[in-house]
This record gives structure tokens, C-alpha cells and sequence, in this order.
């Protein structure tokens, strides 16, 4: 069984009273699975992972739509170029799941993804862990049946090719398939500590 992992990279906690763990409120968003069609540098990063600040009905959402989730790849192609990451963004958790989406990540990187073919609904069971590279804490994540058939059927069409993993329609990883992974399995990684990983493992599932 293949493991994917994901770096994250995480934005500083804010403060709580003591002996209360940190939330991140970016890690509350919703994740999903999309295939990379195309990616391009950007001059300005985002400094870090946004939070939802505009409502669905919001106008500019339906701009945003309009230009960045296009069923015109030359549209998309267009709102790549013109896409800057470090402005507000009015599709954080408000991207369609259904349509194509250009979107950044945190680091130099923009996207042209491809429609959600896979989303956290489908997360059986999750849980943090210690990293074995000793590199802070793990998120594992087991998809359910549908799910794991999905993961497995994308990997198995896809070996060479990137997959992007979203929170509230921002990039925080886009490894390449190596082989199908079919074991219903991913592990997400990034230097977590153990509060950042056991909130975004109990996310996923929901608590």
C-alpha cells in the first residue's frame, strides 16, 4: 500500500488561554481531490492558507466563478495568467466541486484542477499520529468503500500525473501518482503538531 503524503504549510496559531489547544481555522474548510490540468509560477504567494470570508450569494463570488471556474479551458487559461494570489479570494469555501477551478496554494504555485472527483465525505476513519521521519505529527486517513474505489480507480488512470488536495478550495498539495494506490489509504504529513494534527483528524470525521 503506497502512502501519499501532503505538505502542509502551517500559518502561526493564535493565541487561546492556557491549556486550551490552538484551532487553525483554515483546517476547519472542507477537503477535496482534484486532477491537475495545468499549473503556473506566481510573483506574489499567498502568505498563508485563507479562511472563508465571502458568502456563496456574494457578487463577487459569481465573478469569480464565472472566470475561474469556466467550462472554457481558454477562459481558465486566461484567469491563471491574470490570478493573484497574494489578493483576496472570494471562492475560498465557495468553489463548485462540480466545475474545473484555477486556485493557488500557499507557496509559488497556481492551478488549472479539473472537477472534485473525491471529497472528505468519503473519510471512514482518521487519526494523528507521530511522523516516523520524526518530523512532528501525521493525519492518517481511511476512505470508505466508494471512496477508496474512487482513489484507487484515479491513481490506477492517472500514474505520471499530479493530484492537487484541497482545503476550502486551496492547494496544499500536488504530488504525482507513482503507481495505483489502492489500499484506501493516504497519509497526510507536514511537521503538524500533535494539537494542528489531532483537530484536522477530527475534522475529517466530523467531531
Amino acid at each position: 500500500m503506497r502512502i501519499l503524503a501532503l505538505v502542509l504549510l502551517l500559518t502561526a496559531c493564535t493565541a487561546t488561554e492556557p491549556g486550551t489547544p490552538a484551532r487553525e481555522e483554515w483546517l476547519t474548510g472542507e477537503l477535496t481531490f482534484r486532477k491537475v490540468e495545468g499549473q503556473a509560477p506566481t510573483s506574489r504567494p499567498s502568505a498563508d492558507y485563507p479562511v472563508r470570508q465571502k458568502e456563496a450569494g456574494d457578487p463577487a463570488v459569481g465573478t469569480a466563478r464565472a472566470l475561474r471556474q469556466s467550462a472554457d479551458a481558454k477562459v481558465r487559461e486566461q484567469a491563471l495568467g491574470a490570478l493573484d494570489c497574494a489578493a483576496p479570494d472570494p471562492l475560498v469555501g465557495n468553489d463548485d466541486p462540480a466545475a474545473p477551478l484555477v486556485t493557488c496554494d500557499a507557496g509559488e504555485f497556481k492551478y488549472d484542477l479539473g472537477p472534485v472527483f473525491l471529497d472528505g465525505d468519503r473519510v471512514a476513519a482518521a487519526s494523528a499520529e507521530v511522523d516516523p521521519s520524526g518530523a512532528g505529527f501525521v493525519v492518517t486517513v481511511e476512505f470508505d468503500a466508494g471512496g477508496a474505489r474512487a482513489w484507487s480507480d484515479f491513481t490506477t488512470a492517472n500514474v505520471g500525473e499530479q493530484v492537487a488536495i484541497l482545503i476550502n478550495g486551496r492547494v496544499l498539495s500536488a504530488p504525482t501518482v507513482q503507481s495505483p494506490i489502492t489500499g484506501g489509504s493516504a497519509q497526510i504529513s507536514g511537521g503538524f503538531t500533535r494539537d494542528e494534527a489531532d483537530q484536522l483528524a477530527r475534522q475529517l470525521v466530523g467531531r
